[in-house]
């Protein structure tokens, strides 16, 4: 499977439309340069997993395959999904570098993390085809990436700055003010104050700002479903147990 067919289909993961017909088109970079011209930059903020995850698209659609590749770590250190399991499977199909195939069950492990049930099965699937070696050194691989990029880290990571960033702008617009993010509403009303320590174009103005906390609450709950801890603002924990405890609790992919 060549790189455009592995990024694209994982941003279909994510799209209800085109995930229904369980379909990867025959053109992605075109498809990507029609759909992704952009990505909101005052996502970066709240979710940075989400914002690079579509840079990684963006850039890949834009040619940059090099800058997409690197895109894709960005967002798997902020917990993204996708971005995890994009990259599981560039190592097991060798893309961009040597075929890697523990590294790439390793990715899909976490990607598996929160049982979305595509990224499960992917993971399942890879495991099981595997050799007592390859599952070995899936097994240390993985121990090593989950200092870094599983939900109890990465997770937590990603929660807290979304919780922080959305705190200041409840603070912010307590007195009945409007929220501009860059790339997700215009830049409109008086800039009375600001979230966010860098100075931006993130801002408060006049008006309401319901709708786009609305908007940001279910980004987060998009985000974050099904990851252990979130429900509450305590600490995110999450019991992590070597892959192959994983994949004898998941049937086998038919």
């Amino acid at each position: 499977m060549r790189f455009a067919r592995i990024l694209v289909f994982g941003l279909f993961c994510v799209s209800t439309a085109v995930a229904a017909r369980d379909q990867v088109p025959s053109n992605p970079r075109e498809v990507i340069k029609s759909t992704v011209r952009s990505c909101a930059t005052g996502l970066e903020r709240l979710l940075p997993g989400d914002y690079y995850f579509c840079a990684a698209v963006r850039d890949y659609g834009q040619g940059h395959d090099g800058l997409a590749a690197e895109r894709l770590r960005d967002a798997a250190y902020w917990a993204s999904k996708p971005a995890q399991y994009v990259l599981g499977l560039m190592y097991i199909n060798g893309e961009r570098g040597p075929v890697n195939r523990p590294l790439g069950i390793a990715w899909l492990a976490l990607a598996a993390e929160r049982h979305e049930p595509r990224f499960e099965s992917a993971f399942t699937q890879a495991y099981l085809g595997s050799s007592a070696e390859e599952r070995s050194q899936a097994d240390a691989y993985w121990r090593d990436l989950r200092n870094q990029y599983a939900d109890s880290v990465a997770g937590r990571r990603a929660h807290r700055r979304y919780l922080a960033e959305t705190r200041m702008i409840d603070a912010a617009t307590a007195v009945g003010g409007s929220v501009f993010i860059a790339g997700l509403s215009p830049p409109n009303g008086d800039s009375a104050g600001q979230f966010g320590a860098d100075g931006d174009a993130n801002r408060v103005g006049g008006g309401s700002s319901f709708s786009m906390n609305r908007l940001l609450a279910r980004a987060g709950d998009d985000f974050f479903r099904g990851m252990a801890g979130t429900v509450t603002v305590g600490e995110v924990q999450t019991d992590l147990v070597p892959i192959g405890q994983v994949a004898s609790q998941v049937a086998a992919p038919r």
